[in-house]
Order: C-alpha cells, then sequence, then structure tokens
C-alpha cells in the first residue's frame, strides 16, 4: 500500500509540474512580444509609399535599402534572383534604361502574422524605355509590356530594429481591362 501511495503521489507531483511547465511556457509566448497592429500596417503602408517613389525616381539604393538581406524575387516564367546584391544588380539596367509610373489600384491588404506580413496589391506600372535602348534589361524577371496590370503579394519581415522590409516580392498578370 505504501509504494502505491508513493506511486499516486510521484504521478501527481509529475501532473502538476508538466501543468505547471504548459502554463509558464504559454504566458512567457503571449506576453514575449507586444505588436501595435495600427503601427505595424502605418509603417508598412509607409513602405510601400517609399517604394513606389523610388522607383518613379528611378532611385536604386532607395529601393535596395527596403529589401532585407536574404529577399527573393520570385518574377512569373523567371529563375529567382535571391538576396539583396543580386537583386541590387538586377535592377541597375531597369533603372538605366527605364522610367517608371506607377497607378495602384485598390487598397492594400495586410495580414499582420507576427514578424511577418502578407501584403497583397494591384498595380498599374507603365513603363518609358529611355532613347536609344531596345530592351530594359535581358533578365526575364524583368517587366517587358509598357503597360504592366500585375497582382502582387509581398511577405514582409520585420527586423531587429522594428522596421519592415522586403523578404519575397511576387506578382502575376492581372485581369485584363
Amino acid at each position: 500500500m505504501t509504494s502505491r501511495k508513493k506511486l499516486i503521489c510521484l504521478l501527481a507531483t509529475l501532473i502538476c509540474f508538466l501543468v505547471g511547465s504548459c502554463n509558464e511556457h504559454s504566458d512567457d509566448f503571449s506576453t514575449s512580444k507586444t505588436y501595435n497592429t495600427s503601427k505595424d500596417e502605418s509603417d508598412i503602408l509607409k513602405l510601400y509609399e517609399n517604394w513606389a517613389t523610388a522607383v518613379e525616381n528611378g532611385n536604386r539604393q532607395q529601393y535596395v535599402n527596403l529589401l532585407d538581406e536574404s529577399v527573393v524575387l520570385i518574377a512569373p516564367g523567371a529563375l529567382d534572383i535571391v538576396g539583396r546584391e543580386n537583386y541590387a544588380k538586377f535592377l541597375l539596367p531597369v533603372f538605366e534604361n527605364a522610367t517608371y509610373k506607377i497607378e495602384p489600384q485598390g487598397e492594400f491588404d495586410i495580414e499582420l502574422l507576427g514578424d511577418f506580413a502578407l501584403v497583397r496589391y494591384d498595380y498599374i506600372v507603365n513603363i518609358v524605355i529611355k532613347d536609344g535602348v531596345d530592351t530594359i534589361t535581358n533578365s526575364d524577371a524583368a517587366l517587358t509590356q509598357m503597360t504592366n496590370n500585375s497582382k502582387y503579394l509581398d511577405v514582409l519581415k520585420r527586423q531587429n530594429s522594428g522596421e519592415w522590409k522586403v523578404f519575397r516580392h511576387m506578382w502575376n498578370e492581372g485581369t485584363k481591362r
């Protein structure tokens, strides 16, 4: 009988320990980070405003500064461009050989997922190739039409500083008009 009481006592202690550990862990997780949804959404919209300004002004460095170190450009029909340095190289002829005008179509749909965010939006991007230039670049990742109606989906990543940067950038053709 004594060994049975010891076993029950041991099991009860073990159960209490496990339950206590689970609760403690989940409390730590829920309070480990505090998110401010309205500030995050505002910061993300500002990122897109700065991104559009960089594109329209042909400011490659301002554009690159908005990219995460591990960014991946996933363009339709092209090989992925991986990393900020490779993305920056891709952008050299893109900005040297053309100018761009962006027309947002509707609102940005932002879904916050902790330190990541999904952003869905539509743009019409009008391109003017500079005089004496036949093509923007030989990369399949570049836009090729003079007017591009595209649907975009980006993954943003919160940096250690709290700033949002583009982690994945992808699009496909939008609705025909």
